[in-house]
């Protein structure tokens, strides 16, 4: 089992010219996108379990749980859910960024 994090930011300047500003997480929204998550996810993810938390005022974290052998296997299974989810993800004003993966 891997744990792969991956930061949810979240903006209010979605298409608007300058940078994203940091939203606090409205209330009920670590439900819903844990939800939007499990959706998006196929046999292929390998996806145990995933929990959304909030991570200061600046956005949430998603914590994946995955069945990998390693975190390169875990990162590699996690891009295609997150992608699928990009758009979802956008309509309730979060990017998912994901980690660098060691050298």
């Amino acid at each position: 089992m891997r744990i792969i994090g991956v930061a949810l930011r979240g903006s209010t300047g979605a298409g608007l010219a300058g940078p994203p500003r940091p939203l606090t997480p409205p209330p009920g929204v670590c439900a819903l996108l844990h939800d939007l998550l499990w959706a998006h996810a196929t046999p292929d993810t390998r996806l145990e379990h995933v929990r959304v938390r909030p991570v200061g005022p600046a956005g949430l974290e998603a914590v994946f749980f995955l069945l990998c052998r390693s975190d390169a296997d875990a990162l590699t299974a996690v891009r295609p859910l997150l992608e699928r989810a990009r758009t979802p993800l956008a309509a309730h004003g979060y990017t998912a960024v994901l980690p660098v993966p060691p050298a």
